[in-house]
């Protein structure tokens, strides 16, 4: 028998760094279509790294457990430092009139970030797949639940940027960089 309590919380509580990155992210002007592929895109990573964790067993685990914390921290390191540097130009040049709008995030930063925080759901994908539990609604809770706070992320960021413009870049990059620690400290603990 399934625990729907427990299928919803572990979709949930994995979708707390979706939720962070999509603050983070969504402080550049962005359309409802590229709020989409990133929900898309972070929904999709967690569900499907969660589904390798089930099938790759607790020996890759024990492997792989060595450094994933690594690899999380140095992909939000980067995408952190650059938003950080690309704020504090914005509030240089916050004075000039021919300041140009940025663009969203690429699709490559976008695709990074989604599984740069979804490193997490491996080992979770690992305890499900060893536990004998049915895998469907947890990854498919996995998934959904991502999808939905990046979305809302998204939407408030973009509520939020439009009230302190740049100077949220550099607090989205402050919490990438925060996500990024922490994962590190995790993984090294």
């Amino acid at each position: 028998m399934i625990n729907i309590f427990e299928v919803i919380i572990v979709g949930l509580v994995l979708s707390a760094d979706s939720f962070s990155a999509a603050l983070a992210l969504g402080t550049r002007t962005h359309k409802a279509s590229d709020a989409l592929k990133f929900a898309c895109s972070s929904g999709g990573a967690e569900a499907l790294v969660s589904f390798l964790g089930a099938i790759a067993g607790a020996k890759v685990v024990s492997e792989f457990d060595s450094f994933d914390h690594w690899v999380s921290f140095l992909l939000l390191f980067f995408v952190a430092t650059h938003m950080s540097v690309d704020g504090l130009k914005e509030l240089r040049d916050v004075n000039q009139s021919d300041q140009k709008v940025k663009s969203f995030h690429s699709f490559t930063k976008i695709i990074i970030v989604s599984f740069a925080t979804s490193l997490d759901a491996f080992a979770v994908g690992v305890s499900l797949g060893s536990s004998g539990k049915p895998l469907t609604p947890y990854i498919f809770s996995i998934g959904l639940w991502a999808f939905f706070s990046t979305m809302i992320g998204m939407k408030i960021a973009k509520f939020a940027s439009k009230k302190i413009g740049s100077l949220f870049n550099l607090i989205g990059g402050a919490v990438l960089l925060v996500l990024a620690f922490k994962f590190l400290f995790d993984g090294i603990s």
